[in-house]
Order: C-alpha cells, then sequence, then structure tokens
C-alpha cells in the first residue's frame, strides 16, 4: 500500500536517487522519474530520460527538482503541463525562492528543500521553507515526503537557509573527511590499511549512532569519553583550541554559507 503520493522527480543524481530510495521504501503512489541513465525501478513506476517522455495524463502531486542547478532554467518550461496541480520541492542548491517565483509565476506553489544524503537510509536532515502561495495541504504533503526520509526543520525565514545549507546538506561530506582523516593518520602511524579503515569507520558509525539514542547533549558525551587528566583528554585538547576545530569548522561553514549566497545571485 503506497504511504505516500505520486511525485514527478526530475533528476536522480547523488541527491535525487537517495530520496528516491527512501520514498521507495515507504511506499509511493505511481511516479515518474526523469533521468538520462539508465535506471531500475520497481513497478508500477516508470522512467523516462527527458521530459518530453512523461505521460500527458500524468498528475503527480508533487515536483521534485533534483537537477544540476546550471540545468534548471532550460528544463522548468517543459513542466509546465504537470505543474497546475502540483506543489514544487526544489532541490537545486543556491536557487532561491525569488528565482523560483521567476521561473514559475507569482501562483506557483513552491517549496525550497535541503536534504542530506542519509536520507537514503531515512537518516537525512532536511532544511525547508515555504513559498507565501503554498497551502497548509501542500506544506502537509511536503512534510509527509520529507519525514519519510528523515528528519525535517521547517525555517523561520529563507534567510536561514545558508548556514542550514553549510551544516546539515554539506555535514555528510565534515564527517566522511574526518573518518578519511582518521584513517589516513591510522596509516602513516603504522597501522595497515584494513585496520586503520575499520577502526575509522567503526569509530564513526558507532559514534554517530550513540548520539542519535542519546538524550544527553553531544557536550556530554564527548566529556564522558574524555575523563580529566586522561589519554583522550589529551587529544580533545589540541582539537578545541580555539585555532584549531573551532575556528576552522566555523571558516569552512562560512565559505559554504557563502557560496550558497553566490550561487542564489
Amino acid at each position: 500500500m503506497a504511504n505516500l503520493p505520486s511525485i514527478l522527480l526530475i533528476g536522480c543524481g547523488h541527491m535525487g536517487h537517495a530520496m528516491l530510495k527512501g520514498w521507495l521504501k515507504k511506499g509511493l503512489e505511481t511516479s515518474v522519474i526523469v533521468h538520462r541513465h539508465t535506471l531500475e525501478l520497481p513497478s508500477p513506476h516508470q522512467h523516462v530520460q527527458s521530459t518530453a517522455e512523461i505521460p500527458k495524463a500524468f498528475k503527480p502531486k508533487a515536483i521534485i527538482l533534483a537537477m544540476k542547478p546550471a540545468q534548471a532554467a532550460e528544463i522548468i518550461p517543459s513542466l509546465a503541463p504537470w505543474t497546475k496541480e502540483a506543489v514544487i520541492l526544489s532541490v537545486l542548491g543556491g536557487r532561491d525562492l525569488t528565482w523560483l517565483k521567476n521561473q514559475f509565476g507569482d501562483q506557483q506553489p513552491v517549496v525550497r528543500v535541503m536534504p542530506n544524503t542519509p536520507s537514503e537510509l531515512g537518516l537525512g536532515m532536511t532544511s525547508v521553507v515555504a513559498g507565501p502561495t503554498v497551502t497548509d495541504q501542500q506544506k502537509q504533503l511536503a512534510d509527509d515526503l520529507l519525514h519519510a526520509v528523515g528528519e525535517v526543520a521547517w525555517l523561520d525565514s529563507e534567510k536561514e537557509m545558508d548556514v542550514a545549507t553549510a551544516i546539515a546538506g554539506c555535514g555528510p561530506a565534515y564527517i566522511f573527511l574526518l573518518a578519511e582523516l582518521l584513517q589516513k593518520v591510522g596509516e602513516e602511524k603504522g597501522l595497515s590499511t584494513e585496520l586503520a579503515r575499520l577502526l575509522a569507520r567503526q569509530t564513526v558509525v558507532g559514534s554517530a549512532a550513540l548520539l542519535g539514542n542519546s538524550s544527553q547533549e553531544s557536550e556530554a558525551l564527548r566529556k564522558a569519553v574524555a575523563t580529566p587528566g586522561g589519554i583522550t583528554e589529551r587529544a580533545v585538547n589540541v582539537l578545541i583550541d580555539s585555532k584549531a576545530w573551532p575556528d576552522s569548522l566555523s571558516k569552512a561553514i562560512q565559505a559554504a554559507a557563502d557560496r550558497s549566497k553566490e550561487m542564489a545571485s
């Protein structure tokens, strides 16, 4: 039984595919996925390689824009036959509500969303801001779709989107980088690649799971490991020095937020 409404998904790259996998697990009504590469879908869902192949009689409840932002302006006009009764969910990085309004017109309901790749496992974090013409019913529809792939944060203002994107949208890359560097340092210190990889990956995976299942603040969990005068505290003191992780991470988040603003201008 389908738990989610029919969708028209435009683009099925890393982010689009991650969300689609989550939706398929929850159960979608008959949907159409537009992707230029071959894509295997379970029945009754349909894959087409261009918008020209979308069935004219198809009536999606939501249209998800997950193509490359640079391609969007060229593709959006071809979606006109299917937009009348649908809400638009835009996953286009750096394309703000004003840009989307210019593409679709003043009356088209548009929701700007920024998910992340753990959506594939139902563990995503999606930041959301709705345009002025989105109804409560359409907000609920969007919320149902996005909650199917993880947690959802409805922002008070679009001004918050750049920083939210830099933290949650980009965040998985920071975590993967941590695992990458832990493995690299382990190898540099003499561990085999296999052992360093196992130690790094399982430590990141286990720590994330512990954080997700704990009601304690992350600071409290960190201090529980870094007991006073112990081995971990010696290492953490290096990392939390103002010129180390705090300064570097702040600069990284600001750089990502600035790039998000640049893409919207």
